[in-house]
């Protein structure tokens, strides 16, 4: 007799889209308490007893922890385990340098190819980080901005590098933020001046907004590294 595979093969999509969504609600609820604070730097997460508190299976945590250490906000330890990222001076530093370069470029591409479309969802999730008071929240709105705006640059290696470099920025953006809630008024009113340099294809418009941005954030990095007691550095 002839069987069909497909239903099982049917099951087996079914079984990895769950598994992605596990993994997906997982990460965001890590990301959130990291950047917000809740799980402090230093940290150690174990996939057991992330699994049983969040409610799900050890594979779905183990994945989201391999999404949260390419975007650094954990470190993958040999010895140690799974080690909520400990900032330093040398990294902020050496990593918004590499942004005050690679960003105006970025950011001057994206005037010129950007879609009405993209402007669009940009403009939205403004409104949406106006509405938001939750640093940790705030941070992850604002990494999804600027993840459209630097895709609009149609530059991919470019794009990639500067993702890189701006998923390892949001646990100084964050810290910046809990030490300086007002900075979030602030970097709202960039965003919108990002927007506008958009709408009217203005290269300089865009520049000014975005410098603004990385001087603040390496500032207050800083000085939050040096309240936590960073003399590594």
């Amino acid at each position: 007799m002839v069987t069909s595979t497909v239903p099982a093969a049917a099951d087996e999509t079914d079984d990895i889209e769950l598994r992605r969504t596990a993994q997906a609600i997982v990460a965001d609820r890590l990301r959130v308490e990291i950047l917000s604070g809740a799980l402090s730097p230093g940290t150690r997460l174990q996939q057991a007893k992330v699994a049983t508190r969040m409610r799900t299976s050890t594979t779905p945590v183990r994945e989201a922890f391999r999404e949260l250490a390419v975007e650094g906000l954990v470190d993958l330890d040999p010895h140690r385990g799974v080690i909520v990222h400990e900032p330093s001076k040398s990294e902020l530093l050496e990593v918004y340098e590499m942004r005050s370069v690679l960003e105006p470029i970025c950011m001057t591409k994206t005037v010129e190819r950007i879609s009405d479309r993209e402007i669009a969802a940009a403009a939205a999730l403004c409104q949406q980080m106006e509405r938001e008071k939750e640093p940790g929240a705030w941070v992850i709105l604002n990494s999804r901005f600027h993840s459209v705006l630097v895709a609009s640059a149609r530059s991919p290696l470019l794009v990639a590098t500067v993702n890189n470099l701006r998923n390892r920025s949001g646990i100084y953006i964050a810290a910046s933020f809990r030490l300086e809630p007002e900075r979030m008024l602030g970097a709202n009113a960039e965003h919108l001046a990002m927007v506008e340099a958009c709408r009217a294809r203005d290269h300089e418009a865009m520049l000014i907004p975005v410098r603004a941005h990385l001087q603040a954030t390496t500032e207050l990095g800083t000085i939050y590294l040096q309240n936590l007691g960073d003399t590594a550095d």
